[in-house]
Order: structure tokens, then sequence, then C-alpha cells
């Protein structure tokens, strides 16, 4: 399923929580966005639309690394001499062309987590942080595996109970896993415009609901 449809979908629970719960137009309206995000969550492991939206951009990491290239290359030449000018060089060559051949999206969302991660401790806000390692965690596994899971679902709720505390908002954390799980329910095979289905007890037991 696209990613609009699942962002669709999310939306319509997160709006539907809220009117069960006869929350204010404020909150709907909220758990309305916080669906339609969540329900993108478990595509964080395919260079799908949230992925793009969060992840830094290729562009950027390649200049950071050719400007750290170049001053490790002006460093080494006023400063170093010998082998290590010459390691130098070549450790400042390497800054500079292989980044544009090695960083790729799932990189890029790497860092990105490792980054969140770092800020979420820096600033002590726990939910960040499980943040950053969820996106971590979902840019080195395989598309439609451990986050199309219970597993990945347990995971998440750990961020989902964090983002709930930070925000005592009542009906947020149901907002957010219900929509998680509407990804993996909108996935499954037996709609018929899905090929390949959820595989709901990864890495336990592989079959394609």
């Amino acid at each position: 399923m696209k990613g609009s449809s699942h962002m669709a979908i999310g939306a319509v629970t997160g709006v539907g929580i809220a009117v069960w719960s006869q929350s204010s137009i404020v909150e709907t309206a909220l758990f309305g966005f916080a669906g339609a995000v969540t329900a993108l969550v478990p595509d964080l492991d395919v260079n799908g639309k949230l992925a793009n939206k969060i992840t830094v951009e290729k562009k950027w990491l390649v200049l950071f690394f050719a400007a750290a290239g170049v001053l490790l290359a002006l460093y080494s030449y006023f400063m170093l001499f010998g082998v290590k000018q010459v390691t130098g060089f070549l450790v400042s060559l390497g800054m500079l062309l292989l980044p544009r051949l090695f960083i790729k999206q799932r990189t890029s969302l790497f860092l990105t987590g490792a980054i969140a991660a770092y800020a979420g401790w820096y600033i002590q806000e726990i939910w960040i942080v499980y943040l950053g390692l969820f996106i971590i965690f979902a840019s080195v596994v395989s598309h439609r595996t451990w986050t199309h899971s219970f597993i990945g679902m347990v995971l998440f709720y750990f961020v989902a109970a964090e983002i709930a505390q930070k925000f005592p908002i009542q009906g947020l954390q149901t907002v957010l896993m219900l929509a998680y799980l509407s990804h993996l329910i909108a996935d499954m095979k037996l709609l018929p415009y899905n090929k390949k289905g959820t595989k709901f007890f990864y890495p336990v037991w592989k079959k394609e609901f």
C-alpha cells in the first residue's frame, strides 16, 4: 500500500479515537496528525515518505565530509610531516571522494536516528532518545520484517509510552499504537491490492498474512 493511503487510514484512526473520546477540536486535529504520521513509521525500514522527510539529506552529509577533508588536508600540509602528512592527505582525499559513493538513504536515516538519540540524551528528553533508537533500528533491518511485526509494535510501544508521558493527553498513546497497527493490517495479503503480506510473528514465524 502507498504511503498516502497509510496516512489517510492513520488520520481516520486518530480522528475516530478523538470522536469516541469526545475530545476537543484541537485534540481531534492533533490526533489526526499524530495518526497520519505514526501510520508511516513501520515503513522507516524502506525509502518511504517519512524516511525521506526526516533524514539528513545526502548533499549536506557530502558537504560536511568534504569540508572536513579540506580542513584535514590543510592541517596535514602545514602541521604534519613525513608519513603522517601523507596519511593525512590520503584520509582527506577519501573524505572528499568516498561519501559520494557510499552514503545511501539508509546511511542518512541511521545518522538521523543517532543524532536524534544523542540530542534527546543531551537535553534529557527520553522520548526523543527512544525515537532515535527506533529510527536506528529501522534503518538496519530489511523491509517488511521487524517493523512490520508484533515485535516492532512492542518496541514502538516504549516510544509511544514516553511520548504520552511527556504530553499527557488522554487517548494519545492509544492513537499512536492503533495507527501503527493500522499500517500492519493495511499491508496484509488478504487485501486484493497487496502482493505481499504482513509477517506478524517475524522472526519466529515468517508466514505472511
